[in-house]
């Protein structure tokens, strides 16, 4: 099947792979069990996941279904992230909520805040009319938080009880 769209030697999205590979590592290291154990979580064998989540097995690709499994076990969004980010896309997280008026105004409030501290930084940061390495990663902090308050504002107007 990939033998006919990748060449022998070509590695399928290696990257993808390497971060799924720190997923699992992350959480098998954060409720110490091993391998065998993730998999079994996962409905599969060891030898068949370690395959799996091996670049240089295509016979045995990584499967959108083993992403999203693997997501939901270990409640880790960076292979999504990854992917996301690899297509030129933003993943946000958002939980689903039945909301109020008054939970959308709150958070209106949050979305006000948080982009205040963007373009504070910003301001800051651009003040001498350069940015190094370090106000960059505070930047894209600052705008990462103003964007998931966004998203959740989102998701609350999307699930609020309206009248018909």
């Amino acid at each position: 099947m990939l033998d006919d769209i990748f060449g022998a030697n070509e590695i399928v999205r290696e990257e993808i792979y390497r971060e799924v590979q720190k997923v699992i590592k992350t959480y098998m290291d954060k409720y110490n069990k091993k391998i065998e154990y993730v998999s079994q979580e996962l409905g599969t064998t060891a030898g068949y996941f370690r395959k799996q989540i091996d670049p240089n097995q295509p016979d045995r690709p990584l499967s959108v279904d083993r992403i999203i499994d693997i997501t939901r076990l270990t409640h880790d969004t960076r292979i999504v992230e990854k992917i996301a980010q690899e297509v030129g896309m933003l993943a946000i997280p958002i939980e689903k909520v039945s909301a109020s008026i008054k939970d959308i105004s709150h958070l209106t409030d949050i979305v006000n805040m948080e982009s205040a501290d963007v373009f504070r930084e910003v301001k800051t940061d651009m003040a001498d009319k350069k940015i190094n390495a370090d106000e960059q990663r505070q930047i894209i902090k600052e705008i990462k938080e103003a964007q998931t308050a966004l998203a959740a504002l989102e998701n609350s107007v999307k699930n609020l009880n309206t009248e018909e």
